[in-house]
């Protein structure tokens, strides 16, 4: 919706005096979405599951309104004056003084009726900043006091929810966790939360020797960190979800968010497991001496992520479903960048996958005939190899992408071929890891396509055009301004 910041003119309050009309006749809450998060429209959408299978959101309530769909309550007045008396106005239809002037449940702001003014009014979803109307939360930075459950929309309960704060810096005594005395361990912190189902863990400044383990079903945790947390973990994974070497499903949920795993080894920096469902955003995985993220039987979602120098990059398979977007994949050692296993999916949106190890098949694979490859404004590439890749045609979906493998072309799909030998220059350290673009981004430049629903930033939060159809940059990033 539209936000007024001025009020009506006489002659306007006169027209309204014979009977307002609604001239946005539709649910307020109505936008597109991006990586952001859902919108609410007038009906159920699709949120960006980007978990991986969508997920139906039922739309929000704008507040109670009189009278039929699209027409404001009636406001009365003297013609003569010019003032307006009457019933309380409806959204974005008439001015307010104060929230007496508008219908129960909104808000007077700025002279307007609106929904919300901040996400307290919203029932567990978040308020939109600019258009002061509830719609799901995209960021944790929606749900200021706690933190959103990214897979469906919601804010955590702030009733419910415990907060704990972690020092790595501090030496472990009896703690109660708080802002005021944080714990020194996320193992402290979640040990003396294990019977709190939702779990906002706030990560200090600093270095941490040991990740989290969530193993318990049925519940909701947050980490979350800053750009100076990093994490060095031996032996155990920095996030792991799920029960290792079982099949018991834990229907939990696991969001992380700034945070950057360095060094030390084991089999996976990241695993999941167990039917759970683990969202990374804004995570650095950089060389660790195993598999950077390792996935079975999970819901796992990559956003604004950046994998570079690791041992092994991404393996997922039994039944996994995994989203890759905004995402810089730097694959330098063993295997391919991306393995796909048995009755598993990787969805790649405006993702780069980068191969220099020159293997045989070092960008991707699909480890049986059940795997499922697709990728839109997407960047595909090894450098000085053709065809480094093993997956049937059949299990590959691919458009306005930019690849290194001649057999990948296709005019059809906007799936455009560049030379392995020049791969190297488009960005600014492929020999290094740093998958950003350099310059004007070359050959990837103008091959996406961008859509309603697709990420408004790239990896570092620049704007991306939002247009429906403009021409983008593929892959995770974009040249500044």
């Amino acid at each position: 919706m539209t936000v007024k910041t001025s009020p009506l003119s006489l002659a306007s309050a006169l027209l309204l005096a014979a009977g307002c009309f609604n001239p946005a006749g539709s649910d307020p809450t109505t936008g597109t979405s991006g990586s952001d998060g859902p919108t609410t429209t007038g009906e159920p959408v699709t949120t960006l599951d980007s978990e991986g299978p969508a997920t139906s959101v039922e739309p929000t309530s704008s507040g109670s309104t009189t009278g039929d769909e699209g027409t404001a309550t009636a406001v009365t007045g003297d013609a003569s004056t010019g003032v307006t008396t009457g019933e309380p106005c409806t959204l974005d239809v008439c001015p307010c003084d104060s929230q007496d002037d508008c219908e129960p449940g909104l808000q007077c702001l700025d002279g307007t009726c609106v929904e919300c003014i901040d996400s307290a009014d919203c029932d567990g979803q978040a308020c939109d900043p600019v258009d002061h109307v509830c719609r799901p939360c995209r960021e944790h930075a929606d749900c200021p006091e706690t933190a959103c459950e990214l897979d469906d929309g919601l804010c955590f309960p702030r009733d419910s929810t415990s907060n704990v704060y972690i020092d790595p810096q501090l030496t472990c005594a009896d703690q109660p966790c708080t802002f005021d005395q944080p714990c020194c361990s996320i193992s402290q912190a979640m040990s003396q939360h294990q019977d709190a189902t939702h779990v906002v863990v706030h990560l200090n400044p600093g270095t941490y020797a040991t990740g989290l383990h969530l193993a318990q079903g049925g519940r909701r945790v947050a980490l979350l960190g800053n750009e100076l947390v990093k994490i060095t973990v031996e032996a155990e994974p920095a996030v792991h979800l799920g029960v290792a070497m079982q099949d018991l499903a834990i229907d939990s949920e696991l969001y992380v968010s700034q945070i950057r795993i360095e060094g030390g080894q084991g089999s996976a920096a990241v695993r999941c497991k167990s039917s759970a469902r683990l969202w990374l955003d804004d995570v650095e995985i950089v060389a660790y001496g195993g598999r950077a993220i390792s996935a079975s039987d999970c819901r796992v979602v990559v956003r604004r992520g950046q994998l570079a120098l690791n041992l092994q990059a991404i393996t997922v398979d039994e039944g996994t479903d995994l989203r890759l977007e905004n995402t810089l994949v730097a694959h330098y050692n063993m295997g391919a960048a991306l393995e796909v296993g048995n009755a598993s999916a990787a969805h790649l949106l405006y993702t780069t996958l980068g191969d220099v190890t020159q293997h045989a098949v070092g960008l991707f694979a699909c480890l049986d005939g059940t795997a499922i490859v697709n990728a839109r404004n997407s960047a595909l590439l090894s450098h000085g190899v053709d065809d480094t890749f093993a997956c049937a045609a059949t299990a590959l979906d691919l458009a306005d992408s930019v690849v290194s493998a001649a057999t990948l072309e296709n005019p059809d799909t906007n799936t455009a071929f560049v030379d392995p030998g020049t791969v190297h220059l488009l960005f600014n350290n492929w020999g290094g890891g740093d998958l950003h673009v350099a310059g004007n981004g070359g050959a990837l430049a103008g091959a996406a396509r961008w859509k309603q629903g697709d990420p408004r930033t790239d990896v570092d939060g620049e704007p991306r055009p939002t247009m429906d159809g403009a021409p983008d940059v593929a892959g995770g990033d974009r040249p500044p301004g």
